[in-house]
């Protein structure tokens, strides 16, 4: 589930839709949360859906490090990829901001945490972009990207977090133990779906 002061709006003609903060985020939010209703599937599942469906689906869907293909139920499943993203995926079941965000500003997510099969390229504006994404992002950007979140999770009892009760108990329990003891900070490294892990 996404964040409740945000809302769907037209990016442009060519992007499409995007997520936009409707209220002040503060770094160190929980944005998006993994919960019950999130549909996740196999891939022979995702393969076996009809082919209208499977199109309408693909744009959509990301991939966990077990594999699995995952579509957010609400409007999560709208965030737009940025190489200087306000929102980062984490290792605990959410998305949490990594810089505020203000009233108006596009919420954007960067998919190189997200398991891409194959590199493509991306047009995100921002004055880092990359180009494009390449399947081997959170190797090469894992360290980079551990500081920020590990940064901004340090500031979750500071903010209120209206996504908090819907944390799964491991969820909780997890970061719980971080915020008691931040060295025990679960990397970006373990959102990466390993070949080891294919079928």
């Amino acid at each position: 589930m996404i964040h409740p002061n945000t809302l769907i709006k037209t990016v442009s003609p060519h992007i499409g839709n995007g997520v936009f903060a409707t209220a002040r985020i503060p770094q160190g939010t929980i944005v998006v949360v993994r919960d019950s209703f999130d549909i996740v599937l196999t891939q022979q599942e995702f393969q076996d859906l009809p082919q209208l469906v499977h199109a309408m689906m693909e744009t959509h869907l990301y991939r966990d490090k077990h594999g699995n293909l995952i579509l957010s139920w609400d409007h999560a499943k709208y965030m737009n990829h940025s190489c200087c993203s306000n929102t980062m995926m984490t290792d605990y079941g959410f998305e949490i901001a990594v810089r505020e965000i203000l009233p108006g500003e596009q919420v954007t997510s960067d998919y190189g945490l997200l398991n891409v099969l194959e590199s493509y390229p991306v047009e995100c504006t921002c004055p880092r972009c990359c180009q494009g994404l390449q399947v081997d992002d959170i190797d090469n950007y894992a360290d980079e990207w551990d500081v920020q979140i590990k940064q901004s999770m340090l500031l979750i009892p500071c903010n209120q977090q209206p996504l908090l009760d819907l944390l799964s108990d491991m969820a909780k329990q997890q970061l719980d133990e971080f915020l008691q003891t931040p060295t025990s900070y679960r990397s970006v490294r373990n959102l990466k779906w390993r070949p080891a892990d294919k079928d």
